[in-house]
């Protein structure tokens, strides 16, 4: 992939120092020609093509994806909430692939890097609300082929992306799974969505409700008329994610998005499947859940490090889905993100880089 003097380089192992690190600076203007309360939006990763963020055209960004590579994936991957510092080694091996090219939009810590004022801790512009509107009106939506949202992005971001962009929104993969989350304002879920969830049994997100709480909660918020939604459930994942678990996985959810867009009606299997054998090899605990029609869930698929199977549900089960009705949003503070930081640092440090203690498991059956 090719960078420019702008974009981060990452070649060793993430720290805590790093992750804290600022993104270079850079200069972006609105349509106008004139400064933009976010005029570090973007951190372009081509040198190859022009921005307007460099050159205040009225096009919106001329995506290098269709200029230079011609059959290449436009993967856009929004900064804050993204954890593009600490787990920004995996998303530099995820553009290096030939078949994408990868920009990280925004940055982390920025002044706009914070609530907006409708949530409780919220501050008035510039915010994550207006830095979303940026981002429409640069075009951002428009020209990426892919979206990649972790944390509060999910939370504000995507929201708003929907708003404006609705059936047209990329498909997307949410980290932490912020969009299916009590939110303070109501948001409609494009019903032809493709997006791809990740959540965490160990992710603060979660609040205090159990893991079958949590993704039923998570189910519930799927419209009906939506059949291209897909959940992983990993027991062990924090906030930010494990090193180790984004690199097995990441690569295979955006490949499997990709491919239900081309094909909505017909679930990427293929993909879900190398996604559990993945997962399965590398000892982690969970559950796949996946749309297979509108308003039609397949049989879940439970896997760990000795088993990946349909998931038969008990007669005499009984989930609570509706508790967040009653609960505030969850808001995640500076002192939150310090302290995921510090987790996943420490785990990023370990030989397995987070990941359980692999056993080689038993013969890989498929359950999808």
């Amino acid at each position: 992939m090719a960078m420019s003097p702008t974009a981060s380089t990452m070649s060793s192992a993430p720290s805590l120092a790093f992750a804290l690190s600022k993104t270079p600076k850079i200069t972006c203007t609105g349509v106008d020609n004139t400064p933009t309360p976010h005029s570090r939006v973007a951190t372009p990763a081509r040198a190859y093509a022009q921005s307007p963020f460099h050159n205040g055209g009225v096009t919106p960004i001329c995506s290098p994806a269709h200029i230079k590579f011609g059959q290449a994936t436009a993967i856009s991957v929004i900064a804050p909430g993204g954890g593009t510092g600490i787990n920004g080694q995996v998303y530099a091996e995820l553009g290096q692939d030939p078949q994408f090219t990868l920009d990280v939009v925004g940055r982390s810590r920025a002044p706009y890097d914070c609530y907006p004022e409708y949530w409780q801790n919220g501050k008035p512009p510039p915010n994550l609300h207006s830095f979303a509107e940026d981002l429409v009106l640069h075009g951002w939506a428009d020209k990426s082929d892919c979206l990649i949202f972790g944390s509060r992005g999910g939370q504000v971001v995507l929201p708003i992306l929907w708003e404006h962009k609705g059936d047209r929104i990329p498909p997307t993969i949410c980290i932490n799974g912020g969009c299916a989350m009590k939110l303070p304002k109501s948001t409609k879920w494009p019903d032809q969505a493709v997006t791809f969830l990740l959540l965490g049994g160990a992710d603060y997100f979660r609040g205090s409700v159990t893991h079958e709480e949590y993704m039923a909660d998570a189910k519930s918020q799927v419209p009906e008329n939506n059949a291209t939604t897909a959940i992983l459930f990993v027991k062990e994942m924090q906030h930010m994610p494990q090193q180790a678990l984004l690199r097995s996985v990441l690569p295979i959810m955006v490949r499997a998005v990709l491919k239900w867009h081309a094909n909505p009606n017909r679930s990427p299997k293929e993909e879900l499947r190398a996604l559990l054998s993945a997962v399965n090899r590398d000892g982690w605990n969970g559950r796949l859940m996946y749309t297979q029609a509108p308003g039609v869930w397949a049989t879940d698929v439970e896997f760990g490090p000795f088993h990946v199977a349909q998931r038969i549900p008990c007669g005499m089960e009984a989930v609570n889905s509706n508790h967040s009705e009653s609960s505030a949003p969850i808001e995640i503070s500076r002192k939150d993100e310090l302290k995921a930081l510090f987790k996943a640092a420490a785990l990023a440090a370990q030989p397995s880089q987070g990941a359980p203690l692999a056993h080689s498991g038993d013969r890989f059956h498929a359950a999808v």
